[in-house]
This record gives structure tokens, C-alpha cells and sequence, in this order.
């Protein structure tokens, strides 16, 4: 009986190891995989010189108020997204910014900087702002070879 009962000992500290293992395992499971799906790492390799992660062709993107009104609307025949430099250039801006009571004011040039996460614009090369009249205000029309937008 001692031989029988030596080999029911081992059998049992087997079975509480193959437990234990795999208690451990699904532990380190339940940490792993929430944060593998909900958290995925994502690489860009933006190569040696900073190439540009992204480029969208004829875009426009709008800026609401906290009233749903659009605050301004800023187009593009070309945006190059370069997330070294965390700013964006433009082929052809368009920025139409949009005041209460009052006619839109459009911005336009050759060419363009959104940085500081897009609450400024750079725009040079033939910028030209125009602003129609309304009732009583008299239209204008600015034309410059540098432009800096400080986007509220």
C-alpha cells in the first residue's frame, strides 16, 4: 500500500501543477487580450526624410460653433499630412470664415501651413481676402504675399 500510495501522491502534485498552470495562463490571457484588442500599436514608418503619412486630393473640412453654425470652412486642392513636423501642407487653400450677422470673409493663396494641432494657418503666394458687403459695410478686398490665421 505504501507503493500504491506514493503513486497516488505524485499523481496529485501533477494535477495541481497542470492546475496551477493553467490558472496562471488564462490570468495572463485575461491581462493580455483586452489590451491587444482594445489597444492595438500602430507603426508608421515615415522613412528617413519624414515622408508624409497621408495626402488627400480636393478636400474641405468645416469647424462648427457650439450652436451647430459653421465657424469656418477650410478646402484644398492638395493636403500633404507629415506627422514629424505635425502639421499639414496645402496646394491652393480656401478658407472661408464665417462671422454672425455679418458676410463670410474668404481667404485664399498658392499655398498653405496648418500646424499647432490646426488652429493655425500659414498662407502665402498670392493671398487675397475678400469680404462682401452687407447693408451698410462696405466690401474689401486685401491682397498680400503672406497671411497668418490664428483659428478660434
Amino acid at each position: 500500500m505504501t507503493a500504491v500510495a506514493a503513486g497516488g501522491g505524485m499523481n496529485w502534485d501533477l494535477n495541481k501543477t497542470i492546475i496551477v498552470t493553467a490558472l496562471l495562463a488564462l490570468l495572463a490571457l485575461s491581462i493580455w487580450l483586452p489590451n491587444a484588442l482594445i489597444d492595438p500599436v500602430l507603426t508608421i514608418d515615415n522613412g528617413p526624410n519624414g515622408a508624409p503619412d497621408y495626402i488627400i486630393e480636393n478636400f474641405t473640412s468645416t469647424a462648427m460653433d457650439e450652436h451647430g453654425r459653421p465657424k469656418h470652412a477650410l478646402s484644398a486642392a492638395r493636403l500633404v499630412h507629415y506627422p514629424n513636423e505635425r502639421s499639414a501642407h496645402l496646394a491652393q487653400p480656401h478658407l472661408v470664415q464665417y462671422t454672425p450677422g455679418g458676410p463670410p470673409v474668404h481667404t485664399t493663396a498658392d499655398q498653405g501651413r496648418v500646424y499647432n494641432d490646426g488652429k493655425e494657418l500659414q498662407m502665402t503666394g498670392n493671398v487675397r481676402v475678400t469680404r462682401g458687403g452687407d447693408g451698410g459695410d462696405p466690401s474689401a478686398d486685401v491682397v498680400a504675399r503672406e497671411l497668418h490665421v490664428i483659428l478660434n
